[in-house]
């Protein structure tokens, strides 16, 4: 049979994205079907296999902030009080950078001290509690005078902790408004007082148990790049597992408990103790808690002989401050350094350029993200099918990049991680022709003689087992391509011709 000017009836062929030969006439179908017409051209659709094109823009993450704050310590054994950035290099896991502010006693940094006064209530401690509340509130109005803004909280121990600290009172100079929480935390400084007689917290054993109330502490609201500092006071020794728990158990913790606790909140541990292994020594192989967290040790008979005061105490707090420098950096502004790490995996070192200047003291490390922030995607689902991976094109921010890769058949892989709010767009093809060029009924008038129905496909005779036709509610019949047009051998040649040109031929009835 040859294609030729016939009576015909061809109505539309509708495909997504696809184009229409300009020679080919074609009109709506309406409800009614007209009569057969003659057309005067070969009816013909012609349809590529069209691209697709996805858009996506990575996302923006939180940024990774980050304080460095350290002091240097002279061979006399006071502070250096003047450091310039050309004094010293800074690394970060053996990667120095500079970009970064610096500055000495950063007022966010050094001048918002958070303090958890952590005292020993046992009778013994009577006369001693007296002392240091007339001193604790002295220095709540002093320091509020002098412009300090403090945040304070209370920690009381025996055996046990018996009070723990669920809020900080606000000590700000600069916000009248807090002047109440002042009157609150005085209140609450005048009610402590030592327990004696049958209700003494400190049971039948001599040792107290200030290692568990150093470990509430450390649970303490404490704010991000707060100072944080821990007052312990005692008479006395600790309990600890497994070898000195006392009366208590379990509540004696082991060491390594402590160091954790320590290690995790920060704080720098103050302590007006006996000199005793744990507190001011080592306690077997480990630092004792003053030394593990750069904190300071004053003899506990020097207080109460009164030597020393817990002004002399508090007042060492103020110089530590002071003497603070501060580095403040944005970790993804650093070229080689990764945001991505907890701060535990972040090895910080301030290395000074001339070493008679003193050492490196109290370096300290905070970030908003402590965790580290999370990685930026690499991956993106281009959808469920397979892809074409040599039809892939890739712009970033509308440049044409190459260095990716093509997973488990549709998932775009970058090498690197594209940038906060880069506009990604992929334009690609899917390997299996049908699933690019998605079909849609063909409508035939209902008068269609089906055994004498001509499909060509790609100038190649289909057998009519490349489609089916079927009745629609007795108004007209429609016509579908099977899947199997689009098999593996490509027997219609589809995806050598990266096309599918269709032509159908209906024959009237006086054929």
């Amino acid at each position: 049979m040859t294609w030729i000017k016939t009576k015909t009836a061809l109505l539309i062929f509708a495909l997504t994205a696809a184009s229409c030969n300009p020679k080919t006439k074609f009109t709506a179908l309406p409800s009614e079907l007209p009569p057969v017409a003659d057309f005067d051209d070969e009816a013909r659709l012609e349809f590529k296999i069209e691209s697709s094109t996805q858009n996506f823009e990575q996302i923006e993450l939180d940024k990774n902030f980050s304080y460095v704050g350290f002091q240097v310590r002279k061979t006399d054994g006071s502070f250096l009080t003047d450091l310039k950035p050309v004094d010293f290099t800074i690394y970060e896991n053996d990667k120095p950078f500079n970009n970064y502010k610096f500055t000495k006693n950063s007022y966010e940094y050094t001048q918002i001290v958070d303090i958890v006064f952590t005292v020993d209530v046992t009778g013994s401690m009577s006369s001693t509690i007296e002392s240091a509340k007339a001193r604790l509130i002295n220095f709540v109005y002093k320091s509020r005078e002098a412009g300090y803004h403090t945040r304070m909280c209370l920690v009381t121990f025996g055996d046990y902790t018996l009070k723990k600290c669920d809020r900080f009172y606000d000590n700000n100079p600069k916000d009248p408004t807090t002047w109440t929480q002042v009157e609150e935390l005085i209140s609450e400084i005048s009610k402590l007082k030592a327990i004696v007689g049958s209700q003494d917290p400190g049971g039948s054993d001599f040792n107290e148990n200030p290692m568990r109330a150093l470990m509430d502490a450390a649970l303490a609201p404490w704010l991000p790049n707060h100072q944080r500092f821990a007052i312990l006071v005692t008479d006395d020794g600790f309990l600890y597992s497994p070898n000195n728990s006392g009366s208590v158990g379990a509540l004696a913790p082991d060491y390594s408990e402590v160091k954790r606790a320590l290690q995790a909140s920060k704080m720098k541990v103050f302590a007006a103790t006996p000199s005793l292994a744990g507190y001011n020594k080592k306690f077997g192989r480990d630092a004792g808690v003053v030394e593990l967290s750069n904190g300071e040790w004053f003899k506990f008979s020097d207080l109460v002989s009164g030597k020393i005061t817990l002004d002399s105490i508090l007042n060492r707090i103020l110089v530590n401050l002071n003497t603070t420098f501060v580095v403040e950096y944005t970790v993804e502004e650093q070229v080689g350094l990764n945001p991505a790490l907890p701060v535990e995996k972040r090895n910080l070192k301030v290395v000074l350029k001339d070493g008679t200047l003193g050492e490196i003291y109290n370096l300290n490390l905070k970030s908003n993200l402590p965790d580290g922030r999370k990685e930026y995607p690499k991956e993106f689902k281009l959808g469920d099918k397979e892809i074409n991976k040599q039809s892939i094109q890739v712009e970033l921010n509308q440049i044409p990049y190459k260095d990716y890769e093509l997973k488990n058949k549709s998932i775009l892989v970058f090498k690197q991680a594209p940038a906060a709010k880069t506009k990604i767009k992929v334009i690609y093809e899917l390997e299996n022709p049908k699933d690019s060029i998605r079909l849609q009924p063909i409508k035939l008038p209902l008068e269609t003689i089906v055994e004498k129905l001509d499909v060509k496909l790609n100038d190649i005779y289909a057998d009519p087992k490349y489609f089916t036709v079927a009745d629609v509610e007795g108004r007209y019949k429609v016509l579908n391509l099977s899947d199997s047009v689009f098999d593996a051998q490509d027997t219609f040649k589809v995806k050598a011709l990266r096309k599918l040109d269709v032509k159908v031929r209906v024959k009237s009835k006086s054929q």
